[in-house]
Formats: structure tokens, sequence, C-alpha cells
């Protein structure tokens, strides 16, 4: 890849000419390659418009590039660290378990925690239906799960909702209205 596209590359993920200009003297064009897949491009832009501290932008960046960071918790649980921490030399073993790198969160373990909110709310869940806030379930499902990709927790809770009470009733498509407080 030409110097002259990795620049645009990077300043077209948000970085200052100058952050991308650094950003291609160290080793990350090595790293990166000739192609970045969208979920890489989206962590870097991430990466880009939220650290202030440009010494540890290559540092990051190969993390991203390698695949060590591949999730939205995991960049902010490194941008988190990389603050909290401005000395060199950064503790990389502390680091990668603080950012939880190499967990793997298998679509089974998704789906057990998922199902443990369910039923913890299922008296509820089946009274108020689609009017349940389905934010919750993800939410609990989230903190037993830290690394998990919210997507896939998402997909999972719309799912196991599905099965559980059928589709949306004439009911369930209705708004549902706040009651005033005296």
């Amino acid at each position: 890849m030409a110097a002259l596209d990795s620049l645009s590359l990077f300043t077209s993920l948000g970085l200052s000419e100058q952050k991308a200009r650094e950003t291609l003297k160290n080793s990350a064009q090595q790293t990166l390659g000739s192609t970045i897949d969208k979920a890489t491009g989206i962590l870097l832009y991430g990466l880009a418009s939220r650290l202030r501290d440009t010494r540890r932008l290559s540092f990051l960046v190969s993390y991203i590039a390698s695949k060590k960071i591949h999730t939205e918790p995991q960049l902010s649980a490194a941008l988190e660290y990389v603050r909290s921490h401005p000395l060199d030399p950064i503790d990389t073993v502390d680091f990668e378990r603080e950012c939880g790198v190499g967990v793997i969160v298998t679509p089974e373990q998704i789906e057990e925690a998922v199902e443990a909110a369910i039923n913890r709310h299922r008296p509820q869940l089946l009274v108020e239906r689609y009017h349940f806030n389905m934010g919750l379930l993800m939410g609990e499902a989230r903190a037993v799960l830290k690394w998990a990709d919210g997507k896939m927790i998402k997909n999972e809770v719309d799912m196991q909702v599905l099965h559980l009470l059928g589709p949306k009733l004439e009911a369930d498509l209705e708004k549902k209205f706040k009651v005033a407080k005296a």
C-alpha cells in the first residue's frame, strides 16, 4: 500500500494529518496490511476520535490491527487504561487482562446468560410482553459477559423473547402510556 493511500485512509478514519503521519512512521502500516475490514475501521475511527495521548496511538493501533482488541467494550477499556496509566512503560500483561485480550465469549455462554436474565424476569415479562424493557435483559447479560459482542446479546434476547412470547399481538403494537403521578 502506498504511503499516500495509507495517509488518506487514516485521515478518513478521523485522524488529523499529523497523527496519521505519526502512525505511518511506526509499524502500524506493516501490521495493518493493505485491507481493513469494516469492524477494524470503526474501532480505528473510535480510537482516533477519543484518544488524547498520541504517544499511545501506535501501541493501540497494533492491538486493533492484530484483532487483539476487536470490540467496542475492549476499546473503551483500553482507552481508560492508557488514560489511567500515563507513565511508560505499559505493563502489557496487566493491560491485556484489563482489556479482555484473548477472552473468547462463545454463543453458548451468551445463550445461557440471556436465558438466566429472562428467567429472573419471566413473570413480569409474561405480563408486560413486548412493553417490557429489553435493555434490562441485555444489561444483565452484559454484566455477566463483560467482553461479549453487544449485537450478539441483542439478537439472542430478541430470539429468546420471541420464543417465550410468540409473535407480537395487536396489544403489543400499541403505545404504552405512562401513568401520571399524583
